[in-house]
């Protein structure tokens, strides 16, 4: 059942009068009852259970358009000029990688159907799909040229890449037959294979840049969708690829991708029938998501941290006694309570402690006392004025930024929050640096050197300017290490350095969810994050 603009808007004033107890549910349901909305559309049922879309037995059929709700606009969709989660929620589906990510996070064969590695684990030798196409209208074979072009220009200076790191361990990339692709790396790389399943890696063919100049309004791919129209803040729209190499692949028509960043609007759109998906489903609404017998819940625990960045460059933020001082005044447990109702864990260190590269680090407790010393010893007793800069569209960021406002308080930093749309984010934090504090996130590694090479000195993705030579040749040292037990110890002592230094404050690692309409059937998720599952979603209506 769809509803009326005016429903709409009498439907998230009930819901969130729900939420925050003004209303009871049965009081709930006399409402929605006169707005002609049952109990189960209103997302009010009985049942408790989180259920999972994971296991769909039935034969899939074929046919219709999936209508996604993403939480924000892409901005534009070229990976390879900007590392935003928002471009990768659509370009994943629009191309291939030479690897990707299984669902119990296992790096498996996509546009390479085989690899080889050299005894040194410097060469790595791809034997490429045959017979897999490019989209109209390019409408061609691709070939291993496409993945050599692809990946210089990934690293070439002139692309100015914020994710070219993740090839810095490339020297070369050769294509010695159309179905062979030679990459040689300048050490050994134990993350490779891992970064080649990333969105920066997409492939794709030189004729489209040199027809449009950049992928970041026009998409020719080789993946199950295709790119049909991308109209900014309003939908992307993606048709099925009628040759797509996966026998059988997708079942839909179509995907509508529809930004849809404001959390109750989200929640209504999934929960009325506006749209059938909902990626990020608000945290703060799983409850009544999961009580809803017309909807699915898929999720968990994710890949990510929540962080303080600094400005390293900026003053005073260079001074390691005042971001201890901030650090000594982070309460995680409140913060995780209004950024995401509760569903994520606090940590001081990078990674969960269940994951093989962490720190095994528990979280202190707050010192004002000890951090008011550390601001006099820095030299500013009475505090300063800064700005707190973060994401308009992620409401667990901008949430988690308000907090930190009101924390800094206690040390007389007053701090005017700056919360800005995702160009403009990239643009101040990402690109320019014009920043002070950041409060932002990543999310998406499988690999711990995922989040690690953004400490890098002068690494693309090293927006906070920190530099610890140690650091540096620690995470070389990393990478080039294939035993995992080895590899962990490096990363550990790389954590307790950051520790030590505070380039980032680590907050918390944020549950994810996503809530579909109980027709649709065989989505998996993820724990990166990635919608990538898409491909296998079917309709059962």
């Amino acid at each position: 059942m769809n509803l009326t603009s005016g429903h709409t808007g009498a439907f998230d004033e009930i819901l969130e009068q729900v939420r925050t107890g003004v209303l009871t549910r049965r009081e709930a349901m006399t409402r929605f009852a006169a707005l002609g909305v049952g109990a189960t559309a209103a997302g009010i049922g009985l049942r408790s259970s989180l259920r999972s879309a994971n296991a769909q037995d039935a034969t899939p059929k074929p046919g219709g358009i999936l209508k996604v709700g993403l939480q924000a606009d892409p901005t534009a969709l070229d990976p390879q000029l900007q590392s935003l989660t928002a471009i990768w929620k659509v370009v994943e589906h629009i191309y291939g990688r030479l690897t990707r990510i299984a669902p119990d996070l296992s790096v498996v064969p996509e546009l390479a159907e085989s690899w080889e590695i050299s005894d040194d684990a410097l060469t790595y030798t791809f034997k490429l799909r045959q017979g897999v196409m490019f989209h109209p209208p390019l409408e061609r074979e691709l070939v291993a040229a496409d993945v050599k072009f692809s990946f210089e220009r990934l690293v070439d200076p002139a692309t100015a890449s914020t994710s070219a790191a993740d090839l810095a361990s490339m020297a070369s990339v050769e294509a010695p037959d159309p179905y062979t692709v030679v990459l040689t790396l300048n050490q050994p790389d134990a993350s490779l294979l891992t970064v080649l399943a990333g969105q920066s890696c997409i492939v794709f063919a030189k004729e489209t840049i040199d027809e449009f100049g950049d992928l970041s309004q026009n998409a020719v791919g080789t993946g199950p969708f295709m790119f049909e129209e991308y109209v900014p803040n309003t939908r992307v729209t993606l048709v099925k690829n009628p040759t797509y190499w996966e026998e059988g692949l997708p079942y839909l028509d179509g995907m509508e991708l529809i930004p849809v960043s404001e959390d109750t609007s989200r929640t209504t759109a999934v929960v009325t029938g506006t749209v059938d998906f909902i990626e990020y489903a608000p945290l703060r609404d799983i409850t009544i998501l999961e009580e809803d017998d017309s909807l699915t819940i898929a999720g968990d625990a994710n890949t990510n941290i929540r962080f303080i960045g600094f400005n390293l460059e900026r003053e005073p933020f260079g001074n390691p006694l005042v971001r201890q001082a901030i650090a000594k005044v982070v309460e995680r447990d409140a913060m995780i309570a209004a950024a995401v109702d509760g569903r994520g864990t606090a940590t001081e260190i990078l990674f969960p402690a269940e994951f093989w590269a962490s720190l095994q680090q528990p979280v202190t407790a707050p010192d004002v006392e000890g951090a008011k010393a550390l601001m006099t010893e820095a030299g500013f007793p009475d505090g300063f004025s800064t700005t707190i800069t973060s994401w308009s569209a992620y409401s667990f960021l901008s949430n988690a930024a308000v907090v930190v406002q009101e924390q800094l308080k206690q040390i007389g930093i007053e701090a005017e929050l700056n919360l800005v749309e995702n160009a403009t984010m990239i643009t101040e934090v990402y690109t320019e640096k014009t920043y002070d504090i950041a409060v932002t996130g990543t999310s998406g590694y499988i690999d711990p050197n995922g989040v690690i090479q953004d400490f890098m000195t002068g690494a693309s993705g090293n927006f906070v300017n920190y530099s610890n030579p140690e650091v540096d040749e620690l995470i070389t040292q990393g990478i080039a290490v294939t035993d995992q037990a080895a590899r962990a110890e490096i990363y550990q002592q790389i954590q307790a350095l950051l520790l030590a230094d505070l380039p980032w404050i680590n907050l918390f690692i944020a549950n994810q969810y996503e809530a579909m309409k109980s027709y649709v059937m065989g989505y998996t998720h993820i724990a990166t994050g990635s919608n990538i599952e898409l491909r296998n979603v079917w309709l059962d209506k």
